[in-house]
């Protein structure tokens, strides 16, 4: 009885080292997408927290509504990758062209010219509520 024990713990000790070698490398493998999660969403913030944009002036010429934006933030923007939501319908990147594509650096301005017919009249000015959203969520709205 003394051998056959022996050879119980020699065989569940084989065992567990061989479940523990493939075990590590996936815990290993799966805590490394985590912490670059955990990375990505720390960027993610800090962009989000340091992006800041008004909407300084709107005018409406007829058929298109223009839209002045001030990026007042710290954080260079892609001026092309913006959203435009007017009056609660987001608008199609065709029916609308940002004066300057591409890079929106901290301090400047951007003019949105949105190509719609406009009949709501709010606060004195005809156009109706539009909402310019970033890439990274920072929004204003008029």
């Amino acid at each position: 009885m003394g051998f056959s024990t022996s050879a119980v713990v020699v065989i569940f000790t084989a065992s567990l080292l061989y479940m523990a070698t493939i075990y590590y490398p996936l815990v290993e493998r799966s805590y490394s997408r985590v912490l670059e999660a955990e990375k990505d969403l720390n960027e993610l913030r800090y962009e989000k927290l340091n992006t800041k944009i008004v909407i300084t002036d709107t005018e409406n010429t007829g058929s298109d509504l223009n839209v002045t934006v001030y990026n007042n933030g710290s954080i260079t923007l892609n001026s092309s990758r913006l959203n435009v939501i007017h009056n609660g319908t987001l608008i199609n990147s065709s029916l609308f062209e940002v004066s300057k594509q591409g890079v929106w650096t901290p301090k400047n301005f951007i003019n949105v010219t949105i190509n719609v017919t406009i009949n709501v009249t709010i606060n004195g000015v005809n156009g109706g509520r539009v909402k310019i959203i970033t890439e990274n969520g920072a929004a204003d709205y008029s």
